[in-house]
């Protein structure tokens, strides 16, 4: 702003906006409101979306300037405080600022209030105004003599905070170089114990093994007789106890009247189609329970354990269910029935064996005039021994 007199002799003051960033000044004139705005017509133009469009406004009456806040939603402030709806007077050197929630005072303006009463003589006006720039130049000469001496404070305290603090960091230096060496002796030691545990360690690794090769050679040396007994007993299932009708391991084995052996199940089924041995093809008059054999084949699958064992276990549920009955010792009363004995005679009950030859075999017999075979079980686990 220039510093010259005014030349006009009206009494109305003269006041001025100017942007305290870009210094760019604005006239209030008197006779019309001055606008504060995102409205392109306003005043003072603001780009921002929290500034209304009409903001705020600056109105002159009764021989004052007034500012009012136009009911915008982030509010005027004036001196940083925020005003309310009412107009509120304005004095010379007041900042008007307009801000969001984040309160960051992007936008702050001040109010500039020239006085211009009647013309004066130019040699008071330059009195004035001498004695007016000596009483800055004191006051200023005041400031920078008291600020010297702020100055000249902070620089010598500062001076001695940072000597203390470097003492302080000196000795901190010492210290951790004091540490460092410690740290050092104590690596250079775990080093060297360390050396050591791993020669140990490599020894150990190569006991270890050495007994390891011996255990396992010993171990193969024990277990080939072992393989070969499992592998012997193995065959002697499969060839000498194979039931020829299922070729599976007999289970629950009964040996017909020509003395050849097979499953139960299996020479009951056949017997109902056929009264002739599947094997030497002879007629079967009786059929016996080997419940000694079936308790030898039995104990033999749980010794091999393994396949035989689960193929042995998944037999008896398809078959008939019930686990093989194993011989006991000791007497039975008489006329005493046992679990297993009504379980067999409702097994017979539930497979009987036809009395009359099937039709298609009742030609052969009539041609040599001969009688159907009767066939007869005998079960010997209902005899009680004396």
């Amino acid at each position: 702003m220039s510093s010259k007199r005014l030349n006009s002799d009206s009494n109305v003051p003269l006041a001025f906006i100017q942007d305290t960033k870009t210094g760019e000044l604005y006239e209030v004139k008197t006779d019309s409101p001055f606008l504060f705005g995102r409205l392109l017509k306003s005043s003072v133009v603001i780009e921002e979306l929290y500034i209304s469009r009409s903001h705020s406004t600056i109105t002159y009456a009764s021989g004052q300037f007034l500012l009012k806040d136009n009911g915008s939603s982030s509010g005027t402030y004036l001196n940083y405080k925020k005003i309310a709806s009412t107009e509120v007077p304005l004095k010379n050197g007041d900042l008007i600022a307009y801000t969001d929630k984040s309160k960051t005072w992007d936008f702050i303006y001040k109010f500039c209030l020239l006085a211009n009463p009647k013309k004066k003589s130019r040699l008071d006006e330059e009195t004035a105004d001498v004695e007016e720039h000596n009483k800055l130049k004191i006051s200023k000469i005041r400031k920078l003599q008291n600020l010297v001496k702020e100055l000249k404070y902070d620089n010598t305290k500062l001076y001695n905070d940072t000597k203390t603090q470097m003492n302080a960091f000196n000795k901190m230096i010492k210290d951790v170089t004091e540490m460092n060496d410690k740290m050092n002796k104590e690596i250079i030691k775990l080093q060297d114990n360390n050396r050591e545990l791993n020669n140990e360690l490599n020894i150990n690794r190569k006991t270890c093994a050495m007994q390891k090769e011996l255990l396992d050679a010993k171990t193969a040396q024990e277990e080939e007789p072992v393989e070969i007994f499992k592998t012997q007993i193995i065959k002697l299932l499969e060839n000498d106890f194979q039931c020829s009708i299922c070729n599976e391991v007999m289970f629950r084995a009964s040996t017909a009247s020509c003395n050849h052996t097979f499953c139960e199940s299996c020479l009951k089924k056949w017997l109902s189609k056929s009264p002739c041995c599947p094997v030497c093809r002879g007629i079967v008059e009786s059929i016996t329970y080997c419940l000694i054999l079936d308790t030898y084949i039995t104990n033999l699958c749980d010794i091999l354990g393994g396949t035989i064992k689960e193929q042995r276990v998944t037999l008896q549920r398809e078959r008939n269910g019930y686990p093989p009955q194993v011989a006991k010792r000791g007497r039975r009363r008489a006329n005493q029935s046992t679990t297993r004995t009504r379980r067999e005679q409702s097994m017979f009950n539930l497979v009987d064996v036809p009395p009359a030859l099937p039709i298609r075999n009742t030609a052969r017999y009539s041609v040599y005039n001969l009688q159907p075979p009767v066939i007869d079980i005998v079960d010997l686990t209902n005899n009680t021994s004396r």
